[in-house]
C-alpha cells in the first residue's frame, strides 16, 4: 500500500504572559517613556499572538525590535512569529540575532534548531538543540524539538525516547503524545497508540490529526465502527488529504457500506491521481 508521509510540525508559539514581563537582554537602558512604549508594543503583539493573527503580531514585533534593537527577547519573539508564517529565512536571521545578543538564550537555540530542521539541515539543528538541552535539561520544548529532528534523521528509536522525556517533564503535552502514537503505529503497536491517542483527544477533542491517527489504530485492531467515526471526523476537517479518504474507504468497506466506501476511494484517487493504491481500491470497490 502506498504510504502518505505526514510530519507534524510545531506551530510557533510565544509563552502567554510574557507581554507583562520587562524585555530581557536589553543592553542599553531605556528611558521611562521608551520603556512604556515598548511594553505597549509587547502587549499588543501578545494579544495578536493569542488570536493567531500573525500579520499583526509580526508588525507589532517589528516595531518593538526597531524601538529596542538590543533586546534578545524581542528578536526571538519576532523569530517565532515569522516561523509561524513559514518565513523561514527571516525567522532564522532573527533567532540568530537573539543568540548574538544573549549566547545562552535557550529558547533562541531551540528556535534556530527548529528553523534549521525545517530548512532541511537536521544535523545543524541537532547541534543547536543539544546545546539547549545541555544548558537546561528540564525544558520540555527542547526535548520535543530534539525528537522532531531525530525523526527527520530517521532515528526513530531515539526520537521516541526524546518524546517520552518530553512527557516526563510535561505529561499533558498533546503534541508529544500524538507523535509517540504515530511512531507506535509505524512500529505495528496499534493498541499502545490507541491509548495515547485517546489521551490526546481528551486534551484536544477537535484535533483532526489525532482523530485520523486513532482511526488508523481502530482500523488495525478491526474496530470498524470506531474507525469509521474517527475517520469521518478527520475527512470533514481535512478535506484535501488523500490518505484520510483512502483509510475512510477501507473503514466503510470493513463495515459493509460499499457505496460510501467507493465514494471515499474515488475522492482519494481524485486527490492523489498518482496513487496506485487509491486507483486499485476504487477498481475493486466498483466490481
Amino acid at each position: 500500500m502506498a504510504r502518505w508521509a505526514v510530519i507534524a510540525v510545531i506551530v510557533a508559539t510565544v509563552q502567554p504572559g510574557c507581554a507583562s514581563v520587562p524585555l530581557q537582554a536589553e543592553r542599553d537602558p531605556l528611558s521611562a517613556q521608551q520603556s512604556t512604549h515598548c511594553q505597549d508594543l509587547s502587549q499588543a503583539a501578545q494579544m495578536a499572538i493569542d488570536r493567531h493573527d500573525w500579520i499583526r503580531a509580526c508588525a507589532e514585533l517589528q516595531h518593538l525590535v526597531d524601538a529596542s534593537p538590543r533586546s534578545a527577547e524581542a528578536h526571538h519573539r519576532l523569530a517565532r512569529v515569522l516561523l509561524a508564517q513559514g518565513r523561514l529565512d527571516e525567522a532564522e536571521a532573527e533567532a540568530h540575532r537573539a543568540l548574538e545578543l544573549d549566547q545562552e538564550y535557550v529558547e533562541a537555540m531551540i528556535s534556530v534548531g527548529e528553523v534549521e530542521n525545517r530548512l532541511g539541515r537536521p544535523e545543524a539543528a541537532l547541534r543547536h538543540i543539544d546545546e539547549a538541552v545541555e544548558i537546561d535539561p528540564q525544558r520540555p520544548e527542547a526535548h520535543f524539538a530534539r525528537a522532531q529532528v531525530l525523526e527527520a534523521l530517521g532515528r526513530s528509536e531515539e526520537a521516541l525516547a526524546a518524546y517520552f522525556r518530553t512527557l516526563d517533564l510535561e505529561p499533558a503535552s498533546a503534541a508529544a503524545l500524538l507523535r509517540v502514537a504515530t511512531l507506535q503505529l509505524d512500529r505495528g503497536q496499534p493498541d499502545q497508540a490507541l491509548a495515547r491517542l485517546t489521551e490526546v483527544l481528551e486534551l484536544s477533542p477537535d484535533d483532526a490529526e489525532a482523530h485520523y491517527r486513532r482511526g488508523l489504530a481502530h482500523l488495525a485492531l478491526h474496530h470498524g465502527s470506531q474507525a469509521t467515526s474517527d475517520l469521518q471526523f478527520a475527512a470533514h476537517h481535512l478535506p484535501n488529504r488523500p490518505d484520510v479518504f483512502y483509510h475512510l474507504a477501507l473503514a466503510f468497506d470493513a463495515t459493509h457500506r460499499p457505496g460510501e466506501a467507493l465514494q471515499a476511494a474515488q475522492r482519494a484517487a481524485q486527490l492523489a491521481p498518482e496513487s496506485a493504491s487509491a486507483r486499485d481500491l476504487t477498481s475493486r470497490l466498483r466490481r
